[in-house]
């Protein structure tokens, strides 16, 4: 969506107001949806709530190039946000079952994916909007359609998982533990706030700081998502060497020095360091982090999925235009500064999750 935007304003005259509240419509939509969702997972196993979300998303994304009236251009763009949001609680619940006892490798894996279309979609949005006007975004009916009914023809193989995980805390007979759960929440929260602000405000500092060119300034968010994904790919073999809650404080320890060295240091590589370092704490806990909330609500994995892959992310998306408006009224800098006190509150989180787990295995 974020890639035909530009598009949108120049060839159907929307304006910024209208642009960003079509953005807004379609996170909200699949924010407050989707633990919902999640909620039915867990009641009864719906692996078609996969295929009908990958097609609703297809069809939302395709028709905001298609539809004339504005209105209509939100309604696609809110259903859209709803395909998301069927998809992701019951992806997660059945990628963090199919783990068997490698729950955070199969979460790994679940992310990448995520990243592919991360780098992909504004690529191929570009493309065919470019060659064929906005009517291009048609493109996503003939990729997300096929891939919907292969995930149908899954669906009989995707029930015999069930919907309660057989690792070992459900094993041990351990019930929801949901003051853990909301601890990693918080955590994971924290991580989206300072990866929205990364990806909004950091090129724009570059530009005011160091008269970056505009494009040169963009790279960096490539850059970005390259170690991003570099490092998601590593979380599943990282967590097999670094517990979680030790992992997690590391990269926020991390985060927190890389957000004050982009802006005391004074040089355009050492900020471009501190991105490449910033993108690989980002990315390199998440998953098992993801994998370790799950864990904490055995009877209620999808609900889990739906709000560690919904709030969680809606949480950045809503704290991105606060931050914005700080940045207006008080520079970029102090934006920045304040990701890097929230990174300080992820770290105190973190230590929180690792007193949990110390406790629990003084338990067990």
């Amino acid at each position: 969506l974020a890639s035909v935007l530009p598009f949108l304003v120049i060839q159907s005259g929307f304006s910024y107001t209208e642009i960003t509240a079509l953005v807004l419509a379609s996170n909200i939509a699949s924010a407050v949806i989707q633990p919902l969702f999640g909620l039915m997972g867990d009641k009864k196993a719906r692996p078609w709530l996969m295929s009908v979300g990958v097609a609703l998303a297809g069809l939302g994304i395709a028709l905001v190039g298609v539809l004339q009236s504005y209105w209509l251009v939100v309604l696609a763009a809110m259903v859209s946000g709803i395909g998301n949001a069927m998809l992701h609680p019951e992806g997660a619940r059945l990628a963090y079952l199919a783990g068997g006892d490698d729950k955070a490798m199969s979460m790994s894996i679940f992310s990448v994916g995520g990243q592919i279309g991360f780098c992909l979609g504004p690529i191929i949005s570009v493309a065919a909007v470019t060659a064929f006007g906005l009517s291009g975004t048609l493109v996503y009916l003939a990729l997300c359609l096929p891939y919907a009914l292969v995930l149908l023809a899954l669906s009989k193989r995707f029930l015999a998982f069930g919907v309660r995980g057989g690792g070992s805390l459900a094993d041990r007979g351990k019930r929801d533990r949901w003051g853990a759960f909301g601890v990693v929440l918080g955590a994971l929260s924290v991580r989206s706030i300072v990866f929205y602000g990364v990806t909004s405000f950091f090129p724009l500092y570059l530009v005011a700081t160091f008269n970056a060119a505009e494009d040169s300034a963009s790279l960096l968010i490539t850059v970005f998502s390259i170690f991003g994904a570099v490092a998601t790919a590593s979380a599943g073999f990282m967590s097999h060497r670094v517990p979680t809650p030790r992992l997690m404080i590391g990269c926020f320890v991390l985060m927190v020095a890389s957000l004050a060295s982009f802006l005391l240091s004074g040089s355009v590589w050492l900020c471009v360091a501190a991105v490449m370092v910033l993108a690989m704490c980002l990315n390199l806990f998440n998953p098992p982090a993801v994998a370790l909330a799950q864990e904490y609500l055995p009877e209620h994995l999808g609900t889990a999925s739906g709000l560690t892959f919904g709030v969680a992310v809606a949480v950045g998306g809503i704290a991105s235009p606060m931050l914005g408006a700080l940045g207006d009224g008080a520079g970029l800098a102090s934006a920045i500064w304040v990701l890097a006190a929230l990174a300080a509150a992820g770290l105190a989180l973190s230590i929180g999750v690792a007193a949990i787990e110390r406790r629990g295995a003084q338990k067990g």
